[in-house]
C-alpha cells in the first residue's frame, strides 16, 4: 500500500501501446492506398485511348474514294485516255499533199477536207480583218474505242519563211475533245494569210508530244 496521504500511482494502461500500433498501421495503409491510386491515375493518363477526333485526324486512307463502294459507277465502255500535249520539239512526219490521208496514230487518220481562200472577220481585240484561209479537217477513228483529241493543235504557216498565221476566232471551231469508235470528228480553222501568200501553205496537225506532227503542204483554192 502507498504511504498514507499519497495517491496511488496507476500502472500504465495496456491499451496505449496497442493504440499507437493501430494508428501506425492505419497510417501505413493510407500511404499505400494513396500510392496505388496515384500510380493508377498516372498509368491511365499514359495509356489513354485516343479520342474520336484524334482517331479521325490520324486515320489513313486505304485506297480509292472516301465515299461509296470501290469501283461503284465504273463504266464497262472504253474511254479515251488523254495523251501528253504536243510541244515545239515534237518531230515531224514527211510532208504530204493536201489530198493525202496520213496516219496520226494506229487506227486514226486525218485529211484536209477543204482549204479555201476567205475574207477574215475581226471580232476580238487584236484581230485585223483581211484575207485569210479556211481549213476544214477530218479525223477518222477506225479503232474500237474512243480517241482523245483534247491536245490536238492545228497551225498554218505561209511563204518561204514559214511565217506563222494568226487565227480568226470567227469561223474557227476546233476538234472536239474526243472522237468515238468508228466515227469522224471535224475541226475548222480560219487563218490570217496575205492574198499573195496563199500559194505556199504549210498546215500542221500536232496530236501529242510523243507522236510525229502531220504536215500538209499545198495551195488554197
Amino acid at each position: 500500500m502507498p504511504p498514507e496521504g499519497e495517491s496511488p500511482v496507476e500502472p500504465p494502461s495496456a491499451s496505449s501501446p496497442r493504440r499507437r500500433r493501430t494508428i501506425a498501421v492505419v497510417a501505413v495503409v493510407v500511404v499505400v492506398v494513396v500510392a496505388v491510386v496515384l500510380a493508377l491515375v498516372l498509368t491511365g493518363r499514359g495509356g489513354a485511348s485516343p479520342s474520336p477526333d484524334d482517331t479521325a485526324s490520324t486515320a489513313q486512307p486505304t485506297g480509292g474514294s472516301s465515299s461509296g463502294t470501290p469501283g461503284e459507277g465504273a463504266s464497262d465502255e472504253p474511254t479515251a485516255s488523254t495523251p501528253p500535249a504536243a510541244g515545239p520539239d515534237t518531230p515531224e512526219s514527211p510532208p504530204v499533199g493536201l489530198d493525202g490521208s496520213p496516219t496520226v496514230v494506229d487506227g486514226v487518220t486525218v485529211r484536209v477536207k477543204s482549204l479555201t481562200a476567205v475574207d477574215g472577220e475581226a471580232v476580238l481585240p487584236g484581230e485585223v480583218a483581211g484575207p485569210g484561209v479556211r481549213a476544214e479537217l477530218e479525223m477518222v477513228n477506225s479503232t474500237g474505242a474512243a480517241v482523245d483529241l483534247s491536245t490536238v493543235v492545228v497551225n498554218l504557216a505561209y511563204g518561204s519563211g514559214r511565217t506563222p498565221a494568226n487565227t480568226f476566232s470567227t469561223g474557227t471551231s476546233s476538234f472536239p475533245a474526243s472522237v468515238e469508235a468508228g466515227a469522224t470528228a471535224i475541226g475548222t480553222y480560219v487563218f490570217e494569210v496575205p492574198a499573195d501568200e496563199r500559194g505556199g501553205l504549210r498546215l500542221t496537225v500536232d496530236y501529242a508530244v510523243d507522236v510525229p506532227v502531220v504536215v500538209f503542204e499545198g495551195a488554197a483554192a
